[in-house]
């Protein structure tokens, strides 16, 4: 702070004023997400200045023939960079969907000596977090991070919705059939925006079947090979992702599903537990924070997305506010409905070692 003894001293001298100073701290990484595909987001205790965040200061690559990273074949990985959460999350995303088999390990990192906070402080990737740790062995250096498959039993999916996150394991040692077949659909973007095609408050809501495209239309997700029904080790309690399944009475089909899944919003086992065979669930939310965000989404308004047809598919397609119509949906389905961003699984984040 600045401080003034006195205009003289009692000497006669001159007493100068001495200068105002402030000190400011680093930015440093607070949280890291990191997902299969190649989507991170590395959130920082202050706000980081926009003119320094961009694809010349955020990089992320894959080793080459070599096996290893930081050599001449690296492949560069080009995406999407900016800032998000009030200027404190770098947020990367590859500019296309699948650039790489998921699960590929991939090198991330932000170069402290271009990316400043507001105050002109450069980053310091210096930063040792729960499970992981970032840096390069410099005090006040990059963000270098390795993400990488994780291994697990159980790996954990990330919705990214419109209103927040919902973490999800996945039961693949209770029923891999099913949880396999959603990471089929999961790994090779299919699911990413798309549609809450039904939505019931207080039963379920469905999705996986439809999605908006990049160019705005509305169009069905192709399936895949039918996966059989496997509704024994499992319940539907509240917060379960459970497959969806013809009702067709068909013996031939209508234990299998594809493409679709629905979330239980209360404890449904007593309905669906003996209701055509049983549903598989092989899925469910970890979190307080990711069942509010699933209750959030049932609470969006809903309208007949099919008039014409008594039941109708869309018969309680959920949309974002009350005053869209199905003309809306038609003409703007990115603007109207409710979709889910992004569907991918979770990857380890581990220290990038030089």
């Amino acid at each position: 702070m600045s401080r003034i003894a006195s205009s003289m001293g009692r000497s006669g001298k001159h007493v100068e004023r001495l200068e105002g100073r402030q000190l400011f701290a680093s930015p440093q990484a607070v949280a890291m997400y990191a997902d299969n595909r190649g989507e991170v987001q590395i959130t920082f205790d202050q706000q980081l200045d926009p003119a320094t965040v961009s694809t010349r200061s955020v990089f992320m690559f894959l080793p080459g023939a070599d096996g290893a990273f930081l050599t001449a074949d690296d492949i560069k990985i080009t995406g999407r960079v900016k800032l998000i959460t009030g200027g404190r999350r770098v947020w990367f995303r590859p500019a296309v969907t699948v650039p790489f088999p998921a699960g590929s390990s991939y090198a991330f990192t932000i170069k402290s000596k271009t990316v400043k906070s507001l105050a002109g402080e450069r980053i310091d990737g210096e930063w040792n977090g729960a499970g992981f740790k970032s840096g390069n062995g410099i005090a006040g250096g990059d963000v270098m991070i390795l993400g990488k498959k994780d291994k697990g039993l159980n790996p954990t999916a990330r919705f990214s919705t419109q209103v927040g996150n919902i973490d999800v394991r996945l039961l693949i040692d209770k029923t891999p059939f099913n949880a396999v077949n959603f990471l089929t659909y999961a790994d090779d973007g299919s699911y990413d925006n798309t549609v809450i095609q039904r939505n019931l408050p207080g039963f379920i809501w469905q999705t996986g079947g439809y999605r908006v495209s990049p160019t705005n239309q509305f169009e069905q997700i192709a399936s895949k090979t039918p996966v059989v029904n496997e509704p024994g080790p499992t319940t539907a309690t509240r917060g379960t992702l459970s497959l969806a399944r013809p009702d067709d009475q068909n013996p031939a089909t209508d234990d299998r599903g594809t493409n679709q899944f629905f979330l239980n919003l209360v404890n449904n086992e007593s309905n669906l537990g003996s209701q055509n065979g049983g549903f598989t669930e092989f899925g469910e939310v970890t979190s307080p924070s990711g069942l509010a965000v699933m209750d959030a989404i049932a609470a969006f308004p809903t309208i007949d997305g099919d008039p014409d047809q008594t039941p109708g598919i869309f018969d309680d397609l959920a949309v974002q506010d009350s005053t869209k119509t199905l003309q809306n949906a038609l003409d703007n389905p990115q603007g109207t409905l409710v979709t889910i961003r992004r569907v991918a699984v979770r990857n380890k984040i581990v220290q990038w070692v030089v």
